[in-house]
């Protein structure tokens, strides 16, 4: 049963979604999971194409008649035939891993990453799709960037240094799509996330892990103590998968683009504080010790939300840092204990 939410979650419109055939690039992963749901839920006629390296079937809904297409997206042909006859294509796919394993891997992560994103983006503009969601990060951003930071242009400087090959490729999927806008008319909506977190994360392992999954696993593991990177004093915005995907269908729905919007908001949490929540909501009480031998990424990562809200007519999220967590509990006895 999942954590219960602060208010009800946003819906897609459904007067804009029905019947409409949207292809979703990844959408077995964790993000697409949420966002392939509200578009079923919203009467979309949804396909998800994904090549399962580290999705899952069970995010698919069943219930609503997604269709599965099991391909790689760095095949241009397996493309070609997949965006044939769809009115919008989602790509979600990506090669993402926490910052441990992100900051060794730069090559790695830039040439994959391309690779799963221009081709099908290519594909899309040779067959005329009318709408084309690109997914790009905060981590295209430098470090040295005003805080909060709002859609900066992203060709000045560097990206963060522990992300740099993956925000250089997040940055070439949006000249791409820009360019693209500019010259087929296709409608192209770029957006970048800030720490997306929830109950439909896959664990790999701890190299790979994002922020919150990691010290959950730690805490309700039983480690003791618990060993955080960094001073604990860097703070980070948090948002769950759900509300980030109602606020992406959102700027689709409004034809927002492709000048790239944050999906995010000012109100960042410090590491310490964070942990200190996992161990409340789940009743723990290990001893933390904060490594500062390790590196911590910037100090602070939280971004402005005014074109966000001007774009979505005022979404905020639905669910608190609270709530997750308790969900994120839930994840953790499911995944490890089931």
């Amino acid at each position: 049963m999942m954590a219960p939410m602060s208010s009800p979650p946003h819906m897609a419109d459904t007067q804009f979604w029905s019947g409409r055939t949207v292809l979703v690039g990844g959408g077995c992963g964790f993000w697409g999971s949420y966002v392939v749901a509200q578009l079923a839920a919203a009467g979309a006629r949804v396909a998800v194409i994904d090549n399962l390296e580290s999705g899952r079937l069970d995010r698919v809904p069943p219930a609503h008649g997604v269709e599965l297409i099991e391909g790689d997206l760095r095949d241009a042909g397996t493309c070609a035939r997949a965006v044939q006859g769809r009115d919008c294509v989602i790509n979600l796919a990506a090669r993402a891993s926490g910052m441990e394993y992100s900051r060794a891997h730069h090559g790695e992560m830039l040439v994959q990453n391309l690779l799963c994103g221009l081709p099908l983006l290519e594909a899309a503009r040779t067959a005329g799709v009318e709408r084309y969601a690109i997914m790009s990060s905060s981590c295209v951003y430098p470090d040295d960037a005003p805080i909060p930071t709002p859609e900066l242009d992203v060709f000045t400087g560097r990206p963060e240094r522990v992300n740099e090959g993956y925000g250089w490729a997040k940055r070439i999927q949006e000249l791409a799509g820009t360019y693209y806008a500019r010259e087929s008319g296709m409608k192209v909506t770029i957006v970048r996330p800030v720490n997306l977190y929830g109950g439909n994360y896959r664990w790999e392992s701890s190299e790979k892990a994002h922020v919150i999954p990691l010290l959950v696993k730690r805490v309700l593991d039983g480690e003791d103590p618990v060993v955080v990177w960094g001073s604990g004093d860097q703070r980070r915005y948090f948002m769950h998968g759900s509300d980030a995907a109602a606020m992406l269908l959102r700027l689709i729905e409004r034809g927002a683009g492709p000048e790239p919007v944050n999906i995010g908001f000012d109100d960042d949490t410090r590491i310490k504080d964070l942990v200190e929540l996992i161990c409340d909501v789940s009743g723990s009480r290990p001893r933390i010790v904060f490594d500062t031998s390790k590196p911590e990424g910037q100090f602070r990562k939280c971004v402005e939300p005014t074109r966000l809200l001007e774009l979505t007519g005022g979404m905020r999220p639905t669910i608190s840092l609270r709530d997750g967590i308790a969900e994120m509990i839930e994840w953790h006895a499911r995944s490890f204990h089931s």
